[in-house]
């Protein structure tokens, strides 16, 4: 049953070494933890080995072997635990460590340090060899100096530090007074070892306790622990020895002994459950605690008292104040500072009095790890060689202890800066319950205190915008009062420095009337312009706006009145005017210019062909045909010059659409193969006729088809066609004009047809916004769209049918 618990009490040993290890594998603190906890585990298996009673030479050895590497790994560990100290160096640790190596490998393979092990009925029995005392001796030595490191920590630590080392302590003693006696002092004395299968048990308080100390923040104060255990244990003995007194005394001893339970312990129990009753628990806070406890804090009033003093409205440098006072009545920190961060894409920033010197705080703000809520953070030892994380060390090297942040709704608001507690005492878990709930109460008067900066800072600068408007501003009250005005006002106004008892009578006319009317709810002008005819600066062009004021009921408490002066805008635009006349007649006449190539690119492309086509009799059918045609459209656009609309001096003729298209298309197919980019016409046999202007029905369709072209720079087909569609009401003729190109961005669709809008290098931006007023001219509908699902556009022209006549052409 003894192996059993302990080969348990081992296999546990070593699950607490691997969660410690993996909670932090990088801290040398984790890891010399878990090696000791290893070698420990070593010992108990060895123990619980031998206890078995099969084999009891090897687990004896493996005892002893373990045995020899625990005070090396316990010195290991107590010099970086809680943070590294400079002694003993490493070298030393490595002979020390190489030592226990070596008596280990004796233990395993020699009898120099004990032997013949056996389980006999009054324990575990071994032989000394002749290395023993040296092990006795390399054993306390190590243990010596781990315990001389821990005294010299214990002495010059604080804050969390001292809390860690507490529970060490605590382990320690638990250790000392149990284990080392029955497996060290007593086989040494008595030369056997009859408890040593109790020593095993009294290393798992001191793992656990180290353990805790090391992945846990929130630690408690084990003083407080023990001297409740104490107290209890005190009481207990002293109740039940002045019981068990009078109970001899009072009751016969022949009556004691006639009880089936014993009267002792019958009297010891009911003690015990007497002291777990709630009137004695009320008893030993009231009296007991506060002398145990040396004076425990009362949170809960703290809390209150706390509440009260932050529930008014403070700026972010007064809430500082309130904070320090309160947690340093409490607390008693060596440092406190406060960082607020005043808008969501800022930077904290210290809004603490006289902080400490010597400390960075705007660097430290840029390390503190942006939390959403109020949060609680212990900052980490920084261990030596650099296995701390870098915010750790830079705010443990400044100081800092805790870091408290402050937040509300998901935002970061500020943070809370404390350093160790100048009593050295840690800040332990109900320490940082109650700085949790301190600071859910000053996330709360953080968040009103931004606020309220921000609404003072809101209404000096309204007060300093008045200021520096160049528009006059005057507020009047219900009674026509004039209550306030900005120095603008004076200025365009004539007002001078004012009474009490001035009316709105003093101010232009056109102004008071306006104020007037906008308290009455008559007339509510909004950028107006009114003329005001100043004596002294002749008559201004202003702006007028009024709105009405409302008081916090929403009640209408006055008005006011906005007036900007336009006398500099007048000219401006004046001037503005002009220039962009000069500009739109510049831009005008080169796409005058633009349209002028066209019916040139016409005629010499005809006589280019001259030379090769004299003698072709449809040539020259042709030739003579257009040639007239484009020298009258040359002469038609130098008679518009300086008309930006080409419907005026048009004239609407019955105008057949086919012999019209065949033309344009056999006059553009030798330039667009050039190009790679095939022409293709179709139309139907019977196409109604059309009321237009030939000259301008041609230069709507050249300038779609001219687009069109330039539209594929790959090349492709150039698709025009003509449809007749029916309708109940009226018939119309429809040509499109579609290309294989990229189509128009989505982006650009709402401005094609704008005057000297383009996308082209050297565009002019004037073809489809001539295009456009061709068609309204002729009361047709253009329309571009995407050609779709292919690439492409379709250019659409929309006329309506003429009645049946001959064409003029």
């Amino acid at each position: 049953m003894r192996s059993v618990s302990l080969v348990s009490l081992a296999v546990l040993l070593g699950i607490l070494a691997i969660y410690v290890w993996r909670a932090r594998a990088a801290s040398s603190v984790n890891g010399w933890f878990a090696i000791l906890t290893f070698t420990i585990a070593g010992w108990v298996l060895g123990i619980g080995g031998v206890e078995s009673g099969s084999y009891t030479e090897f687990w004896g050895r493996l005892t002893f072997a373990s045995a020899c590497m625990m005070p090396a790994t316990f010195l290991a560990f107590s010099r970086v635990f809680p943070a590294t100290s400079a002694w003993p160096s490493s070298r030393f640790l490595t002979i020390t460590l190489s030592l226990g190596i070596v008596l280990a490998t004796l233990s395993m393979v020699t009898r120099l340090i004990a032997s013949d092990i056996s389980l006999t009925a009054v324990g575990i029995q071994r032989k000394s060899g002749a290395m023993f005392p040296v092990f006795t001796v390399y054993f306390l030595s190590c243990l010596i100096i781990a315990l001389g490191i821990f005294i010299h920590k214990w002495r010059q630590a604080r804050g969390l530090a001292r809390a860690q080392l507490q529970h060490l302590g605590t382990g320690l003693i638990i250790l000392s007074a149990s284990g080392i006696t029955t497996n060290l002092v007593i086989p040494i004395v008595t030369g056997s070892s009859v408890y040593s299968w109790l020593g095993p048990y009294f290393t798992l308080p001191l793992v656990a306790l180290v353990g805790h100390a090391i992945i846990r923040h929130r630690l408690m104060d084990l003083r407080i622990f023990i001297s409740r255990g104490l107290s209890y244990a005190l009481s207990i003995t002293i109740a039940s020895a002045l019981i068990i007194s009078a109970t001899h005394l009072i009751v016969p001893e022949s009556r004691i002994e006639s009880l089936v339970v014993s009267a002792d312990v019958f009297i010891i129990a009911m003690v015990v459950i007497g002291l777990l009753s709630s009137p004695f628990q009320k008893f030993l806070g009231d009296i007991v605690d506060p002398y145990l406890y040396r004076g425990r804090i009362d949170y809960a009033l703290s809390l209150r008292e706390a509440t009260h003093q932050l529930s008014r409205l403070m700026q972010p440098r007064e809430l500082s104040a309130e904070l320090r006072q309160i947690l340093t009545n409490i607390f008693v920190p060596d440092l406190f500072a406060m960082l607020v961060r005043p808008s969501e894409n800022e930077a904290l920033e210290l809004v603490s009095d006289d902080p400490p010197a010597l400390v960075d705080f705007l660097t430290l703000a840029r390390l503190i790890t942006p939390r959403a809520g109020p949060t609680v953070l212990v900052v980490d030892q920084a261990q030596e060689g650099g296995s701390g994380p870098p915010a750790n060390k830079a705010l443990r090297a400044a100081g800092v202890e805790l870091v408290v942040t402050l937040g509300r709704r998901g935002q970061l608001l500020g943070a809370i800066l404390l350093g160790p507690r100048r009593s050295g005492d840690a800040y332990f878990k109900g320490d940082l319950i109650f700085i949790e709930s301190i600071a859910e109460l000053a996330s709360i008067a953080l968040e009103n205190a931004l606020l309220y900066k921000q609404r003072i800072q809101m209404l000096e600068y309204s007060e300093r915008l008045l200021e520096s408007l160049d528009s006059a501003v005057v507020a009047i009250d219900l009674s026509g009062r004039i209550t306030s005005f900005n120095p603008a006002a004076k200025k365009l106004l004539g007002l001078v420095e004012l009474g009490h008892d001035v009316f709105l009578d003093v101010l232009p006319s056109e102004i008071g009337w306006a104020l007037a009317l906008a308290i009455t709810n008559s007339w509510h002008p909004r950028e107006v312009e009114v003329a005001i005819d100043r004596d002294s600066q002749g008559v201004l062009h202003m702006i007028l706006s009024t709105t009405i004021l409302h008081d916090d009921q929403q009640r209408t408490a006055g008005a006011l009145a906005v007036v900007t002066d336009l006398s500099a805008v007048k000219a401006l635009e004046r001037n503005q005017r002009r220039v962009e006349h000069f500009a739109i007649m510049a831009r005008f006449y080169a796409g005058i210019a633009h349209e002028i190539r066209n019916p040139l690119a016409a005629i010499s492309n005809l006589i280019s062909m001259l030379p090769d086509r004299f003698d072709d009799p449809e040539f020259r059918d042709t030739a003579v045909r257009l040639l007239p045609i484009e020298v009258a459209r040359i002469v038609g656009l130098a008679d518009r010059l300086r008309l930006m609309a080409p419907s005026e001096g048009g004239k609407l003729n019955i105008v057949s659409l086919q012999p019209l298209l065949n033309d344009i298309v056999a006059l553009h197919s030798p330039a667009a193969k050039e190009q790679r980019i095939k022409i293709s016409l179709s139309y139907p046999d019977k196409l109604p006729n059309v009321l237009g202007d030939p000259g301008q029905l041609i230069q709507l369709f050249l300038n779609l088809l001219r687009n069109a072209i330039e539209a594929m720079p790959d090349g492709g087909t150039l698709t025009v066609e003509a449809e007749h569609r029916a309708g109940r009401l009226s018939d119309s003729v429809i040509v499109r004009v579609i290309d294989e190109g990229l189509g128009i961005a989505p982006s650009v669709r709402g401005y094609i047809f704008e005057p000297f809008f383009t996308t082209k290098p050297s565009g002019t931006g004037l073809g489809l916004s001539l295009c456009r007023e061709i068609a309204d001219f002729h009361r047709a509908r253009l329309t571009l769209r995407p050609r779709t699902p292919l690439l492409g556009t379709v250019a659409e022209v929309a006329f309506s049918s003429a009645p049946t006549e001959s064409p003029s052409r």
